[in-house]
């Protein structure tokens, strides 16, 4: 391969899409960046090869601005770590390739629509014969109210399509509940395990379906965001998760969220997407984008990935400076031919060299 492979990542301004850009660096694939995002201020538009303000995804404009921008940068590859990003991907996806080659690496409709609702997440498990939580919709009362007897107050609140933490409410008595039910796009779940025992597992599924890969770690969150992460051998949970991604059957990846219970794994939700957590799984030598990149755009026969068991990461904040011109550029124009071309900084914080560079 001589020529680098042109990757379009859409939402640079997110810690998924951010995540995206770590792991691409990171890949033995030599790739052409192109960063979009809605804000000028997205940090991510700064580190890319070619940097755009794209519309929202649900603006009119954003499939024909997508179509031009692919076409003008020749794009191999789209990847997006943005759900409203991703679902506009999905229904176009072949439109997209036909009309300019790039290859949206996204699931179908109906695949992302089980990871995109919790409620049809819990009911999907149900059906494929897996543990989940015990839930009911909360536009159900009856439902609600024998939750409620079957489970005591060890109730959680979430809305069905949301990420992070954000509307998720704990409820410990009868009037939270009662607070909760008939609440519209909200289905309440059984409170399962503890904090101490959440995972976050990454696989890895082929063109047929099959588990390529399966990373494991034991998570704490702040914010609904993996803040601190310890993988490990956990062969319970990595049995269980490559069970639930081989059932779904996405393109590439999956992200299976669990927690203990009783010794025993017990999903609670899927991110049928590359999660928070892959530059980490990048870094410690699970790249599960250069997979993606190998096996469905270049067409490489797929591989299983490195078994990973060991490892720490520890998030922190850092920043990054911007040359005040190419914020104006991008302002302006709506675009940066060449971020790296301007006087950028990301700060030098801790180690001055890593472990790598010292050997």
């Amino acid at each position: 391969m001589n020529d680098p492979v042109n990757v379009l990542v859409l939402g640079v301004g997110g810690n998924v899409s951010q995540g995206i850009l770590k792991a691409l660096a990171l890949s033995t694939v030599p790739c052409r960046v192109v960063g979009a995002c809605v804000d000028p201020l997205s940090a991510g538009l700064y580190t890319a090869d070619r940097a755009y303000v794209a519309p929202m995804a649900d603006d009119p404009r954003f499939v024909d601005w997508l179509l031009r921008t692919c076409k003008a940068e020749r794009i191999d590859a789209i990847l997006s770590g943005v759900e409203p990003v991703l679902e506009v991907l999905s229904i176009r996806a072949t439109d997209i390739r036909r009309e300019t080659g790039a290859v949206p690496l996204v699931s179908p409709p109906e695949v992302l629509a089980i990871g995109g609702d919790k409620l049809l997440t819990c009911r999907w498990l149900e059906r494929q014969g897996f543990d989940q939580p015990r839930y009911a919709d909360a536009g159900d009362p009856t439902g609600v109210e024998r939750l409620g007897q079957e489970c005591g107050w060890r109730l959680i609140a979430k809305p069905r399509q949301g990420k992070g933490s954000r509307g998720v409410l704990r409820i410990h008595d009868r009037r939270q509940l009662d607070q909760v039910t008939g609440r519209p796009g909200y289905v309440i779940q059984e409170y399962v395990g503890d904090e101490a025992d959440e995972y976050t597992a990454a696989c890895f599924v082929d063109r047929d379906g099959g588990v390529r890969g399966t990373m494991v770690m034991r998570r704490e969150l702040v914010h609904g965001t993996t803040h601190r992460a310890q993988a490990g051998d956990f062969p319970g949970i990595r049995a269980e998760s490559a069970r639930i991604a081989a059932a779904l059957r996405p393109v590439g990846p999956c992200n299976v969220q669990c927690r203990l219970a009783g010794g025993d794994p017990v999903c609670f939700e899927l991110n049928v997407r590359f999660s928070g957590t892959v530059p980490m799984r990048a870094r410690l030598g699970f790249n599960d984008v250069e997979a993606a990149i190998r096996h469905y755009v270049l067409g490489e026969a797929a591989v299983d990935l490195p078994v990973v068991t060991r490892g720490v990461a520890l998030r922190y904040w850092n920043e990054i400076y911007v040359d005040p011109g190419a914020l104006e550029r991008v302002e302006g124009t709506g675009g940066l031919e060449d971020p790296r071309a301007w006087a950028t900084r990301v700060e030098d914080y801790g180690l001055k060299r890593s472990n790598e560079d010292r050997q």
